[in-house]
């Protein structure tokens, strides 16, 4: 990724030793690193950011490839009226579709991105990408098939916008989070819901009180919890009382 923000550490060279303990996330890219590939890992830099970071915005050059070692980097899409709506998340061991782009093809970021958390990531030049992916096959296909994997997924999320109504999407992703958290609460507002999902804190606000009339989730101040886990799948499903498409 191409960095907006000053670093709240110096880039500092990564010892060559520790690359693999750095690396630990990306197993596929260490199992197909020739000797083009480690050349060009031995000239990152690491590269720290502080949550709540912009990290690159729309229309930006990009001139960096990172590889996020530690941390979350939301990816996102707003618009002139004020509403988000997030396209995917960078953690580590994933590469971010739109920095591989506009690496590749020149293309400016039609999108912008956040540090969710502290973020720690290697930094490769432009220059020793582009040599790398001229010289070494396993860099090469590593790259592409991260490039068509993220792609499947925006297919997904796009496939989503266009013909599931809003209240299915929403209960997907409470659905999501509470497997994720094993049913533990989730902590989100739901103004910060409508940005996950593209839509207003209204829309959120109304469908999320449908469902707790459902019995299968219960709201508090910043939280949604978890009250029935079988009801939830079912609205899920449109299986029950339809709401609004959004």
């Amino acid at each position: 990724m191409s960095t907006l923000a000053t670093p709240v550490a110096n880039l500092q060279v990564a010892p060559s030793d520790k690359l693999h303990d750095l690396l630990a996330d990306y197993p596929d890219l260490l199992e197909q690193a020739d000797t083009h590939c480690w050349a060009m890992l031995e000239t990152a830099k690491l590269h720290t950011f502080d949550a709540n970071t912009v990290m690159f915005s729309e229309n930006m050059e990009c001139k960096h490839l990172m590889l996020v070692v530690e941390g979350t980097v939301r990816v996102f899409k707003d618009s002139d009226e004020g509403r988000e709506m997030t396209l995917y998340r960078v953690e580590p061991g994933e590469l971010c579709i739109h920095n591989l782009n506009n690496l590749v093809n020149g293309m400016p970021y039609p999108i912008m991105a956040q540090a969710e958390t502290s973020v720690r990531g290697l930094v490769i030049s432009r220059s020793e990408f582009h040599n790398t992916m001229s010289k070494s096959d396993g860099f090469r296909n590593y790259v592409l098939r991260s490039l068509t994997e993220r792609l499947a997924n925006m297919v997904n999320l796009v496939s989503g916008l266009a013909f599931d109504r809003l209240d299915l999407r929403i209960a997907c992703w409470l659905q999501t989070q509470f497997e994720r958290n094993c049913g533990r609460p989730i902590a989100i507002t739901h103004s910060d819901l409508g940005h996950e999902l593209g839509t207003t804190r209204e829309m959120v606000s109304r469908i999320l009180k449908d469902f707790e009339h459902k019995r299968c989730i219960k709201l508090s101040r910043g939280s949604i919890h978890l009250n029935c886990k079988h009801t939830l799948k079912l609205v899920s499903q449109g299986k029950g009382k339809r709401t609004s498409r959004g």
